[in-house]
Order: structure tokens, then C-alpha cells, then sequence
């Protein structure tokens, strides 16, 4: 038997192929590499600590911003990378500080604690110089599970760690209290695992909009950890690899240290405004 060609068919194959490789290039989980960089605006920051000895009580919680006038509302840098082994399954990295530093005189008593568990009041009038630093980063695997032209949903787990480190300087106090410099810390850094899930929907070959979430409860020794992040964006192609996109996203995390000595919690929640470029090969 003699095989031969449709010349019908032979017509079709260029616009086939053509529609083949357009949609290769639609479908973010096609690409190897992509790293992205820009502003992470933050608009809202809602943080609150305490660090009381065990003695004492429930204690008093101050807020940084109105007590120490330091505020987390700003823009800082936001780094993000993905790499993908293959078409269902990736690595993400996710890194960015927020801080902040003041210098005020107290309105009011503020209660402390030292290492060794001893109250310690600053007097109202002290002039106090102080910084606080908040710091993000995340390592996730993400599987995906269902995958079209258009959607494609993933799910995942990793480590969240998050270092928090709050100093206080007293460099003067009101006349009649002791007049001598100190220095009152306290710092932490906390590993957490991660559950999360992904969403990614292809709206043109150059524009997808995405859904990432991911959070955890943990408790061991003496911490107690939970911690909820989310973020919705979406993305265009400018140019071949390159990308600019735009999210709003939102990060909670309380943190519990109780030792024989104080009680230390940390409860900070940020939203904001994230403004990246892309580059993906």
C-alpha cells in the first residue's frame, strides 16, 4: 500500500503549530525560571507587644507607633523567585524587611522586663531612641494538581521564618530618676511550616491574574506561633521575559514566648500595595 499526504492537511499544520506555541507561551507553569523584584508598600500596620514578667500578671501591652513613634508604614524592598523542576512541580522564595527608628520622649510609664525576668519602668519624660525591625522569609514547594489552557491550582507546603527585633535606647530621664544610659532589647526568630495553595488564571497570553495563600498554628517548648498570609495580583508581559505586575496582600502573625522568667507576644498585622518587575526565561 502506497501512504500518502492530504494536501488539506499539510495546509493546516503551519496555523496548528503556530496555535501549539502561542499557548505554550500563555501558560505560566511553562517557564523554568521567573524572579521579581519591586516596592512593597505598605499602607496599614497594626502591631502590638508586651513583655511581662511571669509575677506580674497579664501586664501592659504598648503599640510601637503611638508609644515610640515608630511606624512600619512604608516602602521597602520585595524579592520573589520560582523555579520549576517541571511542569507540576516548583520551588518559591519569598524575602522582604520592613523597619523602622525613633526618637521620642515618653508620654507615659512604659514596662519592661530584662533578660533575667526583672520589671523595669522607663519614666514618663524619658527621651528614648528606638528601633524596630520585622523580617520575612519563606521557602515553599508547590504541586500542581489541576492544569488547562487557562487555570491551573497548586498546593503546597514549606518554612516560613520570621525575626522580629525591637531595641530601646534611654538616653536621658526626667529630673529626680536616675540619669544613667541603658539599653532594653528583645529579639526572636521564629520557624514555622507552611500549608498553602496557588492560583493561577491565563486571561490573555500576556495577562493572568493570581491567588496565593498560606498559613499555620504551631505550638512547641515555649512558643506559640500562627501567622496567615495572602496575596491577590495580576501580571502583564511588556516584553519577550519581561513582566510587571501589581498585588495586594496581607500578613498576620502572633508569636507567644513563655519562659520561667516573662511572658513575650508579638502581634503584628501588615497590608499592602506590591509593585514588582518580572523577569521569566
Amino acid at each position: 500500500m502506497r501512504a500518502t499526504l492530504n494536501p488539506k492537511l499539510i495546509l493546516s499544520l503551519p496555523p496548528l503549530l503556530l496555535s501549539a506555541n502561542t499557548l505554550a507561551d500563555s501558560l505560566p507553569n511553562d517557564e523554568t525560571f521567573s524572579i521579581t523584584a519591586g516596592g512593597y508598600h505598605v499602607f496599614r500596620a497594626d502591631t502590638t507587644l508586651s513583655l511581662v514578667s511571669r509575677n506580674a500578671g497579664a501586664g501592659a501591652a504598648i503599640r510601637p507607633a503611638d508609644t515610640l513613634g515608630l511606624d512600619l508604614e512604608n516602602t521597602v524592598l520585595k524579592v520573589n523567585g520560582r523555579y520549576r523542576f517541571n511542569p507540576k512541580s516548583q520551588v518559591v522564595l519569598s524575602w522582604f524587611k520592613v523597619d523602622s527608628s525613633a526618637n521620642r520622649h515618653l508620654e507615659s510609664d512604659v514596662e519592661w522586663v530584662d533578660p533575667d525576668g526583672n520589671d523595669i519602668t522607663i519614666s514618663a519624660g524619658s527621651r528614648v531612641s528606638s528601633s524596630l525591625q520585622y523580617e520575612i522569609s519563606k521557602a515553599s514547594y508547590y504541586w500542581s494538581f489541576y492544569h488547562n489552557e487557562k487555570v491551573e491550582l497548586m498546593a503546597g507546603a514549606g518554612l516560613h521564618v520570621s525575626r522580629f527585633a525591637i531595641d530601646l535606647d534611654v538616653l536621658n530621664t526626667p529630673a529626680g530618676s536616675p540619669a544613667t544610659q541603658r539599653t532594653e532589647n528583645a529579639a526572636t526568630t521564629l520557624p514555622l511550616p507552611t500549608l498553602g495553595f496557588g492560583l493561577n488564571y491565563q486571561v490573555s497570553p500576556k495577562l493572568h491574574w493570581y491567588l496565593r495563600g498560606e498559613g499555620f498554628y504551631l505550638e512547641y517548648d515555649d512558643w506559640r506561633g500562627m501567622f496567615t498570609d495572602l496575596e491577590v495580583g495580576m501580571e502583564y508581559r511588556v516584553w519577550q521575559g519581561l513582566g510587571a505586575g501589581i498585588g495586594l496582600a496581607t500578613d498576620s502573625l502572633i508569636v507567644t514566648e513563655t519562659t520561667n522568667d516573662y511572658k513575650f507576644r508579638y502581634d503584628n498585622r501588615l497590608s499592602g500595595a506590591h509593585f514588582y518587575l518580572s523577569w521569566t526565561h
